[in-house]
């Protein structure tokens, strides 16, 4: 099977635009990474995924639950916005958190969409315009996978190559 590249169709969902017209697309995030000479895959969705169970339940060719990374977005107290990139399975240790960025909680599905231009499920910490720590964890894999901008859509790639894309500070913020 043919792995998508940014010049295949995309076709948007009724859920999006009210027709069933196919639109060419391109995916900010694979332009970024093609730019960056980075390797990637895309990993094409049957429905809109949010959550990590979504993933697995609508992936179209299996992928693996343990490669599997989420951005969460966070609020701190001045209201300034912050994301962490973590395997999909870990939590946040926010007593960890809090030597980081001083107390924050996880930001309100508006405010996500507000700092990152997409609602909870698509973000992609490649795109983000804020703070982003990503936890030491997510580079004991050899590959991983996380949201691309569209909720249809993935990306896997090897986190030894996030460097050559976005500037983040790798961290230890999970509960053990």
């Amino acid at each position: 099977m043919k792995t998508p590249t940014i010049k295949d169709m995309v076709r948007v969902e009724q859920l999006f635009n009210g027709s069933n017209d196919i639109v060419d697309m391109e995916l900010a995030s694979t332009r970024l990474m093609e730019d960056k000479g980075v390797d990637y895959r895309i990993i094409e969705l049957t429905d809109r995924a949010v959550t990590v169970k979504d993933v697995v339940r609508y992936a179209k060719e299996e992928i693996n639950l343990d490669e599997i990374c989420k951005t969460i977005v966070l609020k701190d107290r001045k209201g300034r916005m912050h994301a962490v990139f973590l395997r999909g399975g870990d939590r946040i240790d926010f007593g960890k958190l809090r030597s980081l960025m001083g107390k924050a909680s996880v930001a309100t599905p508006n405010e996500v969409e507000e700092a990152t231009g997409v609602k909870p499920g698509a973000v992609c910490p490649l795109l983000l315009d804020i703070p982003l720590y990503v936890d030491e964890r997510v580079f004991i894999k050899e590959k991983v996978n996380f949201g691309s901008g569209n909720h249809l859509y993935g990306i896997e790639l090897s986190p030894k190559d996030l460097d050559k894309i976005i500037a983040f500070k790798v961290v230890d913020v999970i509960k053990v």
